[in-house]
């Protein structure tokens, strides 16, 4: 029953979910959801029906649906919709480039730490080996502080 629960009614559930999340703050929406989920919980475990719906969950070990919604929601924002600068998905020339530079103001307007990262990696056949080189230093003074 599990298995029938994970491989076809949850994404048939699933499917359309950014679409319909927002009326999941109502309650009698909430409420139609988690009774699917509840008889099904029963079901796998074989339970009385006074047991609540969170520890049937837990017994199943289960995600709670208004959670797989959610879950659903993001992902697919991340992946398809809007997302953040660095969630969603964008061609390759508008990446962000590694090598760019962060200036750290360290608490005075006077003084400003360069902090330079150097990253490398190889595959050959022996394996693989990766380096890095950290350079830092004041406005001042551009010397190296740390290498690793």
């Amino acid at each position: 029953m599990k298995t029938i629960y994970t491989g076809a009614i949850l994404p048939l559930i699933l499917y359309g979910a950014p679409v319909w999340k927002s009326v999941l703050h109502k309650p009698r929406y909430k409420a139609k959801l988690v009774r699917i989920q509840r008889l099904i919980n029963i079901r796998i475990v074989k339970a009385c029906h006074t047991v609540s719906n969170d520890e049937l969950c837990l017994i199943t070990g289960l995600m709670p649906i208004n959670i797989k919604v959610e879950e659903a929601t993001k992902y697919y924002e991340i992946t398809k919709g809007e997302g953040s600068l660095y969630d969603r998905e964008m061609e390759v020339k508008n990446w962000i480039h590694p090598a760019k530079h962060i200036t750290v103001i360290d608490g005075h307007k006077d003084s400003t730490l360069y902090i330079h990262a150097y990253t490398d990696g190889s595959k050959n056949e022996v394996g693989v080996g990766s380096g890095i080189a950290i350079f830092s230093g004041s406005s001042q003074d551009n010397t190296e502080i740390q290498t690793k």
